[in-house]
């Protein structure tokens, strides 16, 4: 039983999806395939359980969600007047001969277990335990928001950088509690939340096994997890260690990437064999838009053999931070840079810029137009502009406006105005559109507002073409052409 989506006090109750419960832990003699079909049969109905109005101290509000496990309620602290979110399962009596544990009890004392282990600002605040009469009860703190369903297979996506930024907190997460002997075995998206103010909670440990005999979980138990996120280790039953948590952690990744699951069957057993023996597919033969580097990450994280992925959550997020910023600041572009950006790219003036810097760029910039036959830098270039060409054709000229005796023609990807920007000096030659001209007007305070060593990169490019410019004009020869405009 997961705890998913807590809406307002009088939202009305919804259905908590089918496999947040596909981890089966009502059944867990059975193999991981039988427990992840029989929660997601038609069939199979979600738990009625009569919950009393007061429970211990704590008073009863509306249903939040139900599942086969059991169900999820908002609930006040009578005694501290905070407001909680209750999980409610019945409980399962040890069987008279052979002493096994019914499968939700099972997970309700591994979840009771690892509450009192884990403490930590990405994994949900477990604040009591009990029972009550023929219930067992678990008491969370309540988080307005939604897991990451609403952003997997088939579902509107997460910016890159968002995306990344969640899979990061979930390492730092899976980090600590592999460090306090805890894997927890069934991340997925609907085990992951972002609240309403951007908060990242790891859900659900009630499938989780020990590292170590010393752990107080068991090392190994039944197999069992919910068959899209599983590594290839846990289908086959074996020992599983902290890269078996980020193998899960890197197809939900791949998911928020690509909206689609990293593998697909049609059956649970075909989809097993996938998993284990068949390589996961290449997120840049999906998303050919995103950076090879980011491919890369996935591809060691998705490895078979778990000693070639990452060891630890420090080393994943090593490899991943670096695409926060650089896509933060390509996607929060507003329009029109967003536009012009994959186009300004190819240009020869942003070539040694990364795409991230481009894009940092034109946030400080703005793009304008031009129609045929209007002068750019009509002023001399008293305000100290450069004009990157985006699109079009400039004419330069010292001659009068119409007809001009043609000097020199500028396309896409060269500059103007290089000598008043960086000097200050009065443009003596006039420049025409000889057809509809876009451009990306940079100023000095353009530049300014950049981070130094970037803002030097940029006046350094700047400088380089007026040097260039400038050595080109001593050998210069004026074709004899005119251009009527």
């Amino acid at each position: 039983m997961n705890q998913l989506t807590l809406p307002p006090m009088n939202a009305p109750e919804k259905q908590i999806p089918s496999d947040a419960d596909a981890a089966g832990v009502d059944k867990p003699e059975g193999p991981a395939a039988n427990n992840s079909v029989a929660a997601s049969r038609p069939g199979i109905q979600s738990l009625d359980i009569d919950v009393p109005e007061l429970i211990s101290k704590y008073s009863i509000g509306p249903r939040m969600g139900s599942g086969t496990c059991g169900v999820v309620h908002r609930a006040l602290d009578t005694i501290l007047g905070r407001e909680v979110a209750i999980k409610l399962s019945p409980v399962g009596e040890v069987h008279a001969t052979t002493g096994k544990v019914p499968g939700a009890q099972k997970a309700y004392q591994t979840e009771v277990f690892a509450a009192g282990q884990l403490r930590h600002p990405n994994i949900v605040t477990v604040y009591d335990a009990g029972q009550f009469e023929d219930l067992n009860y678990i008491i969370m703190e309540v988080i307005d928001g939604d897991s990451l369903k609403k952003y997997g297979k088939g579902q509107k996506q997460l910016p890159v950088y968002r995306a990344i930024e969640v899979i990061c907190d979930c390492c730092k997460a899976l980090d600590y509690s592999h460090r306090q002997d805890i894997v927890h075995r069934d991340i997925k998206p609907a085990n992951i939340m972002v609240s309403e103010d951007g908060r990242v909670k790891i859900l659900d440990f009630g499938i989780a096994v020990g590292l170590s005999e010393n752990s107080g979980l068991s090392r190994r138990g039944p197999t069992l997890g919910t068959p899209n996120y599983m590594s290839p280790e846990q289908i086959m039953g074996k020992d599983l260690g902290p890269a078996s948590d980020f193998y899960s952690l890197g197809t939900v990744l791949f998911e928020l990437l690509t909206g689609k699951q990293l593998f697909k069957a049609r059956k649970v057993k075909e989809l097993f064999k996938i998993v284990v023996h068949q390589p996961a597919p290449r997120l840049a033969d999906i998303r050919p838009d995103l950076p090879k580097g980011l491919s890369n990450i996935l591809e060691k994280v998705l490895q078979k053999d778990p000693d070639q992925r990452f060891q630890s959550g420090v080393e994943m997020i090593d490899a991943l931070s670096g695409y926060i910023e650089h896509f933060k600041v390509i996607e929060q572009l507003v329009e029109p840079q967003r536009s012009w950006l994959p186009k300004l790219l190819d240009l020869a003036f942003f070539k040694e810029f990364s795409d991230a810097d481009s894009a940092r760029l034109l946030s400080e910039t703005r793009i304008v137009e031009y129609a045929r036959g209007d002068e750019l830098l009509a002023d001399g270039n008293r305000d100290r502009q450069l004009l990157i060409l985006a699109d079009g054709v400039v004419t330069v000229s010292t001659g009068e406006k119409n007809p001009l005796r043609l000097q020199q023609l500028y396309t896409a990807g060269e500059t103007i105005g290089e000598s008043g920007f960086i000097h200050g000096n009065f443009e003596k030659q006039r420049y025409f559109a000889a057809c509809d001209v876009t451009a990306v007007e940079v100023s000095a305070e353009s530049l300014s507002a950049l981070q130094p060593k970037l803002h030097l990169h940029y006046y350094k490019r700047v400088s380089d073409v007026l040097l260039a410019r400038m050595a080109r004009r001593q050998t210069r020869y004026e074709p004899d052409i005119i251009l009527p405009l």
